[in-house]
């Protein structure tokens, strides 16, 4: 099915979980006009498109079907570190994977703001530990996991920090996304690269783990 402007303006209303109703009173018009619209019974005007374009935070390039980037932010990450020499291949696809999903989770009004902050925040903090106890960043980043020189890296340390990070995103699930829409390439070599290291990596104590536990 082609994707235009009538079938963009509808789904990203649905992504948002808003009736007709309450996206057009926000959008500043009647659900009669947003009905036509969507339906692409009538065509909107500039002020419309840009109004809307900001509500849903994507580009009114998006919004008209004429590009697949959401935003100005993954368009800028899609060029923005290809000309850096001192990142290599894998960092800037990770740097890339991160952009994506911190995109594609802010589009989620439940999962927003502070919340999503702080989710990141403990994933970072994690790396900073286990960083800063390898030596290759200052000890005294850990904070207060940082106890005379020593830095907390126990694996019940770290459960501990999964359970936290944990309740902070369980509460805020809402309708389940897309299955089906395409997956962006950083996402699978992250994915890839993850599920590859973890396989290789697992003791020989641990059973094998089938695919399976991975999906």
């Amino acid at each position: 099915m082609e994707r235009n402007f009538p079938i963009i303006l509808s789904e990203l209303r649905k992504e948002k979980g808003l009736s007709q109703k309450e996206a057009a009173a926000r959008l500043g018009i009647s659900q009669a006009l947003l009905s036509h619209y969507e339906k692409g019974i009538r065509e909107c005007g500039q002020s419309f498109l840009i109004r809307a374009a900001d509500f849903y935070g994507v580009t009114c390039d998006y919004l008209l079907g004429r590009s697949s980037e959401r935003n100005d932010t993954l368009m800028m990450a899609s060029t923005l570190f290809d000309d850096r020499d001192d990142i290599n291949p894998t960092s800037r696809t990770l740097i890339k994977a991160a952009i994506i999903m911190v995109d594609r989770m802010r589009r989620n009004e439940k999962l927003s703001g502070v919340r999503l902050e702080i989710i990141l925040a403990i994933a970072l903090y994690k790396i900073i530990l286990i960083q800063a106890d390898a030596g290759n960043l200052p000890k005294n980043w850990a904070g207060r996991a940082n106890v005379d020189g020593e830095i907390c890296c126990s694996p019940v340390y770290f459960a501990a920090i999964e359970k936290v990070a944990y309740k902070a995103i369980a509460p805020t699930k809402s309708k389940t996304p897309d299955d089906d829409a395409p997956v962006p390439d950083s996402i699978k070599t992250l994915v890839n690269l993850a599920e590859d290291f973890i396989m290789k990596h697992i003791s020989d104590s641990i059973p094998p783990m089938p695919p399976e536990f991975f999906r």
